[in-house]
């Protein structure tokens, strides 16, 4: 079995900015080099994240995000809006060599593979979907659990997760939702058109399994899958301080106005003690994301 040097960045709850320009950073760190990264994490307070094509107001009622305090922030992946709620979310950078060496596909798949991995652990049947992508219609405004496409993960037929990967100089990032309990088909409040109900098109660990699920549960089933496809346990992950001190500007520039009721503080603070508390676990600092890598070429998803 190959064996490959990775890290694991276990995260508190985050907003939702903040968690965007983490995963970008950590795109930053696997451009220049670094070992790949699994991250963990979830966000706090809930929060719609949108592709990087999307434009906010004609997809989103950002009024009525406001008013229920849902903060918006772009992802530097493509894809569709997505309400993280119920979740915990996982985000993997790597450079595009050793096992991640193949294209767009294999990555994906690999990355996918993982992830059902830790949700048959859970007791969910989950599979990678395959096939042509199957879709409600209206392209990029439609929400992201509309439809499943290829490559992603079912259960019973319908959608557990969403994904989304993007590629840059030498890297991949890999991020996506993995829907723990109800929650994330609400974001139909938020959005223009009228979409109906979203949770027949969905299922979660507590649909499949018909229990509460545990999120620390579900984190050590996504470590110890991903200890499987690396070949080896993870060491700790530390951001350097100066990487958690640039997170606060990127939060800022992600953080869409007109979502969350303090988008406004959001784009003026710094990142606080709590933020450094759950962005932070044990060991290398890395390299912060460049002016190249926020011009990089773009993948989809979700």
């Amino acid at each position: 079995m190959t064996m490959e040097r990775w890290l694991l960045l276990d995260d508190g709850p985050a907003r939702g900015a903040l968690n965007m320009a983490t995963d970008e950073l950590l795109l930053g760190r696997a451009a220049a080099g670094a070992p790949p990264v699994l991250r963990l994490y979830s966000f706090d307070p809930p929060a719609i994240t949108i592709g990087w094509h999307q434009d906010p107001a004609a997809v989103l009622d950002l009024a009525a995000a406001r008013a229920d305090g849902i903060e918006v922030a772009r992802r530097i992946t493509g894809g569709r809006a997505l309400l993280h709620a119920g979740e915990v979310t996982y985000c993997l950078a790597a450079p595009l060599a050793g096992i991640f060496a193949g294209g767009l596909q294999e990555t994906f798949l690999a990355v996918a593979g993982a992830v059902a991995a830790a949700l048959r652990a859970l007791g969910v049947p989950a599979r990678v979907s395959g096939g042509r992508r199957r879709a409600a219609g209206g392209g990029i405004a439609a929400p992201c659990l509309a439809g499943s496409g290829r490559y992603e993960i079912t259960a019973g037929g319908r959608k557990i997760a969403g994904s989304a990967q993007r590629r840059a100089r030498g890297a991949f990032l890999q991020h996506g939702s993995i829907l723990l309990e109800r929650g994330s088909e609400r974001i139909v409040r938020y959005l223009r058109r009228d979409w109906g109900d979203l949770a027949a098109a969905i299922t979660t660990v507590a649909d499949q399994t018909r229990s509460r699920p545990v999120e620390a549960e579900a984190r050590r089933a996504l470590e110890a899958a991903f200890s499987g496809l690396f070949g080896s346990p993870p060491a700790r992950l530390r951001l350097a301080d100066e990487e958690l001190e640039a997170l606060a500007a990127r939060a800022a520039e992600l953080a869409v106005a007109g979502g969350a009721p303090n988008v406004d503080a959001v784009s003026a603070a710094p990142v606080t003690s709590a933020d450094r508390g759950a962005l932070r676990t044990s060991a290398a600092p890395g390299a912060p994301v460049t002016s190249a890598d926020r011009g990089a070429r773009r993948g989809g998803g979700a």
